[in-house]
């Protein structure tokens, strides 16, 4: 298969006149010429086609070190364990946005900025609900949950679901235990101003749940899986997604 200098040796031979004095003897000294130009010239096409092939991640070209390339400047988490086509996803998301919609903060904005970058989650309002978890007795004892008011709970999972997946976290009063239990529990699933899951564990809602919502499932009340290797960018997204008084709560399970 002919190379790039070939092909620009032949092309060169072909716009060259007809005239006798342009003749090109193999191995002489015009020849040589044009075998020696070829190569930069070769060179300087192969430079391009690597260059377009590096601008954007819509290409099989573009390499990993190009992604990391474009992390850095997007801002972007660089975490080379990740595989490079959900890499090429994030890159393309973050080049796109904002974009023309005007809309945005909107839940369904951020559902489609956090598929875009290959997050298979599915967003849903907190309306008419306030409370995150309705605390089933038979699983979870008799907890009171907080935060009820005229809004009324929220059937969102079910009292297995929220054991299975370690939702909820004892927090205890101080250095102590409240008697012989501990005193409550928190959502440790939660999104509020922190990259770091453990920042966020405490982070106080309030008396309701008025400025939150949850990701999760396409189902509403069901899980979402995404890769533990991207954990920190899936928060980071929805951190500069959401907005600045709302809390996501997040149902999902990192693989």
């Amino acid at each position: 298969m002919p190379t790039i200098a070939d092909k620009i040796k032949r092309l060169t031979k072909r716009l060259l006149p007809t005239g006798r004095a342009w003749k090109l003897p193999p191995n002489g000294i015009f020849d040589r010429l044009v075998d020696a130009l070829k190569v930069s010239e070769a060179q300087a096409v192969t430079d391009s086609l690597s260059l377009l092939d590096a601008i954007l991640p819509d290409n099989d070209n573009f390499t990993a070190d190009d992604a990391t390339q474009w992390e850095r400047r997007l801002g972007l988490i660089v975490n080379t364990s990740i595989p490079l086509a959900d890499r090429k996803a994030a890159i393309r998301r973050k080049m796109n946005h904002p974009g023309t919609i005007p809309a945005r903060q909107h839940y369904l904005d951020i559902e489609g900025q956090l598929q875009a970058a290959g997050f298979n989650v599915w967003v849903h309002e907190n309306i008419p609900t306030t409370d995150p978890i309705n605390f089933a007795a038979s699983a979870l004892g008799d907890i009171n949950t907080y935060g009820s008011g005229s809004y009324g709970e929220l059937e969102y999972g079910g009292a297995s679901d929220i054991i299975a997946n370690t939702i909820l976290t004892p927090v205890e009063y101080g250095a102590f235990q409240y008697g012989q239990a501990q005193y409550g529990f928190a959502f440790n699933n939660k999104v509020a101003n922190d990259i770091d899951p453990a920042v966020d564990l405490y982070f106080d809602t309030g008396l309701n749940f008025r400025s939150s919502f949850f990701i999760g499932g396409q189902t509403y009340g069901t899980f979402a899986d995404v890769a533990a290797s991207r954990q920190s960018e899936f928060r980071q997204l929805i951190l500069q997604l959401k907005p600045a008084n709302t809390v996501a709560f997040i149902y999902i399970n990192y693989i």
